[in-house]
């Protein structure tokens, strides 16, 4: 399968395989939504869009859904950022709550950090939360644990928004919150857990939760530097390809440049110049190892999105 067909199946332009009984209990608008999908996958894309864009004007939130990752990836058209985000904003409007968090994110990650975008981000992040998101409950969480964008860390509150997560099997809050326990006390501890347990009932404030009950002198984040290892084998895990055959000078400042402008991107993975196997001292970057297809699809879509050429790479 090639790397593009995998990116479009994770983005959700593919669905799995549908029985009768699937079909007799669709709707004509979700038959016609998986009509468009088949012919953008057997590459009509002027056929599939023109489908979408008329369940659009219906305002249908899963063809606008559609449209907007279409947007985001370029495919069929050049890629539009700005195109995307408004099909985001206006199928998560209607109800489409994958929408709403692929936006939320777009504009707290990768916008301007302006006060409306990251307010925006946020107000849809709780939304997402009350609703049963673990994801915006751990976005969130992070957030409210170390006080981002001016705020006062609210470390409670962040503790029980990513216990919530990991409760439901968040990976990344599983992670998280073990090494939250490790620096609260008991009692804080459960306060955090019975707010995240009740968030329905609470809902969001800006007032500090319970802050009496943490021990003087915490610190919210203190952490130390991981070493990242080199894997033994690059071929034995999933990583990584970013670039063709470049001048060792070239690749050692796109190395640094990748390291340095998308550092919450990849800054856990190791990263080296690899020579090119059909190129004599000519280089390519290496990125990893990830954890798993999953991980170095998402990975790479988000480096070709600000330009790079970016292969995900299988074990073999």
């Amino acid at each position: 399968m090639s790397l593009f067909v995998v990116c479009l199946s994770l983005v959700g332009l593919f669905s799995s395989p549908v029985t009768s009984q699937d079909v007799s209990s669709q709707t004509a608008d979700e038959r016609s939504v998986m009509d468009a999908l088949d012919a953008i996958r057997n590459g009509e894309f002027q056929k599939g869009t023109t489908i979408l864009r008329r369940l659009a004007e219906q305002a249908n939130p899963d063809a606008l859904f559609h449209l907007a990752e279409m947007a985001r990836l370029g495919i069929g058209a050049e890629a539009s950022m700005p195109t995307a985000i408004m099909f985001y904003r206006l199928s998560g409007k209607l109800g489409n709550d994958e929408a709403a968090l692929k936006l939320a994110n777009i504009l707290y990650f990768d916008g301007e950090k302006t006060a409306g975008e990251v307010s925006e981000a946020l107000a849809i992040w709780q939304e997402q939360a009350l609703k049963g998101s673990a994801e915006a409950a751990y976005l969130l969480g992070i957030l409210y644990w170390n006080g981002e964008n001016g705020r006062t860390p609210d470390p409670i509150r962040g503790y029980g928004l990513v216990w919530r997560a990991a409760q439901a099997g968040y990976q990344s809050a599983v992670e998280s919150e073990l090494e939250m326990r490790s620096l609260l006390e008991g009692e804080a501890r459960r306060s955090g857990q019975a707010y995240g347990q009740r968030l329905e009932e609470f809902g969001f404030s800006d007032e500090l939760l319970d802050m009496d009950l943490l021990v003087e002198g915490w610190e919210p984040d203190e952490k130390t530097e991981e070493v990242v290892q080199k894997p033994e084998d690059w071929s034995k895990v999933w990583h990584l390809e970013v670039g063709f055959a470049m001048r060792e000078g070239d690749a050692t400042a796109l190395l640094e440049e990748i390291n340095t402008e998308h550092e919450q991107l990849v800054g856990g993975l190791y990263s080296e110049l690899s020579p090119s196997p059909n190129r004599i001292g000519r280089f390519k970057l290496v990125f990893g190892p990830l954890d798993g297809l999953n991980a170095a699809v998402s990975m790479c879509v988000s480096l070709k999105r600000s330009g790079y050429d970016c292969f995900a790479k299988p074990p073999s």
